[in-house]
């Protein structure tokens, strides 16, 4: 899909903000397993493609400095209405960052969308000193299969393994330390009334929503 046909997908989209009780029962339990694995407190955080900055807000109750990029203006928009976040508009293949200017780098439902996930990647690791995150959906979980293959601006998730991740993350020049596939909870589509149910799905298992790793770069 072409920028901007994506644009337009993202504009028409709702989203729920990070006080929306749904939109906290999806992302609390991956920032747990997040910080089981690496600590956030007092870090700087980069949250790539951060859209109406949902995750840069729970990541500010967290972290040390939250910076939120994405390349859209319509997004970034709606995020400015949040505190605790600083703002950059920017392309996520061309981030206008130093070199190990953060020690956490993160993206949320942002790689599956872009014609070139290995660029963002290389320039994710670019700029993280310790660690990289990604959390991307599951091409085999019924839904999420579903989902991308009726939603044309979706269809990247289609492509959206582990294996796949992985090697992205190699490629770039980082090492896996953590990894799980967990939960089914949508950050967007889900019925309020599922949650109480679907909060029992919040552990690793082949056919969760959401893939969720952390990788270190590599001297």
């Amino acid at each position: 899909m072409k920028p901007d046909e994506q644009e337009a997908y993202w504009r028409r989209a709702s989203y729920r903000g990070p006080e929306d009780p749904i939109f906290a029962a999806y992302a609390r339990p991956k920032l747990d397993r997040i910080e089981r694995a690496l600590a956030l407190a007092g870090r700087s955080v980069l949250d790539v493609g951060c859209g109406p900055g949902t995750f840069s807000a729970l990541l500010a109750e967290r972290a040390g400095r939250v910076v939120g990029c994405d390349a859209s203006e319509h997004m970034l928009a709606r995020a400015a209405r949040l505190r605790g976040i600083e703002l950059v508009r920017a392309d996520a293949t061309t981030l206008p960052f130093e070199r190990d200017q953060f020690d956490v780098v993160f993206e949320a439902n942002l790689l599956h969308h872009l014609e070139a996930p290995a660029r963002a990647v290389a320039e994710m690791i670019r700029v993280a000193r310790e660690a990289v995150v990604l959390i991307e959906p599951n091409a085999v979980n019924p839904v999420m299969f579903a989902f991308s293959l009726l939603v044309r601006a979706e269809r990247g998730g289609l492509r959206s393994t582990r294996r796949r991740l992985r090697r992205l993350l190699r490629a770039a020049g980082a090492r896996v330390t953590h990894q799980w596939t967990t939960g089914m909870i949508s950050q967007n589509n889900t019925p309020g009334l599922l949650v109480p149910l679907l909060r029992a799905f919040d552990f690793d298992f082949f056919l969760g929503e959401y893939h969720l790793l952390v990788a270190r770069p590599l001297p």
